[in-house]
């Protein structure tokens, strides 16, 4: 629990830099990340925190825990409610978009990050079709992790299971192990992939506006 908690902040901070120092050309390793993840561990632990109960994901969780809990009748009257709440939590994750790389990159507080992140999206108005494109993007990520991580082994656990009631059932057990080592491998490996793009295509997308935002203001100074 305690890795599931703190060990995603730890890697992202390490894997943005690893992302922009390759972009520059410089050698990177495993060991590099872990040591620039742990430099900026605290600043985005406390991001990550603040922007927990914003999520679009936490609010489908508290929109579940009503209608299961409460009852439709309930739900249908905090509705409007979720739906203001839904299209907040949407505009704060598009304005706090790149805050995570101004902790990470440039080194600023919290809350100087999320402002320089809502400035950046609003002056980088042109790139707001793009960066729609990449929301989507991670939603769908968000849907293939879900569908790799936990129905994959879903299955070859039930499957090995059935295969324990008509066969031996030491021998169901090992086989039911084994499929189960194999999918969650392909499924993380898979996962991992697609984590390390979407990360790479924010990290290129923040790199590049910062440049254009430099080169606009050496421009006009």
């Amino acid at each position: 629990l305690i890795l599931y908690a703190l060990l995603p902040t730890l890697l992202q901070g390490g894997m943005i830099q690893l992302i922009a120092r390759k972009r520059k050309g410089e050698e990177v390793g495993l060991s590099n990340g872990i040591s620039l993840g742990a430099l900026v561990f605290l600043p985005l632990l406390e991001y990550h925190l603040a922007i927990k109960s914003f999520s679009i994901i936490s609010l489908f969780t508290e929109a579940a825990f009503v209608l299961r809990n409460l009852g439709p009748d309930a739900m249908g009257t905090l509705l409007p409610v979720f739906i203001v709440a839904t299209i907040v939590a949407v505009i704060l994750t598009l304005l706090f978009t790149y805050s995570e790389f101004f902790i990470v990159l440039d080194k600023k507080p919290v809350l100087k990050a999320m402002g320089r992140s809502a400035k950046l999206v609003i002056l980088s108005w042109q790139h707001t079709f793009l960066i729609g494109i990449l929301m989507l993007i991670i939603g769908l990520r968000v849907i293939i992790n879900i569908v790799a991580v936990l129905i994959v082994p879903a299955l070859l656990v039930f499957s090995a299971g059935l295969l324990a009631m008509v066969t031996l059932t030491q021998v169901g057990i090992v086989i039911g192990i084994i499929l189960s080592l194999v999918g969650l491998f392909v499924a993380s490996y898979f996962t991992g992939i697609l984590n390390v793009f979407a990360n790479a295509v924010w990290t290129y997308t923040y790199l590049e506006l910062m440049e254009e935002k430099q080169t606009k203001e050496f421009m006009t100074g």
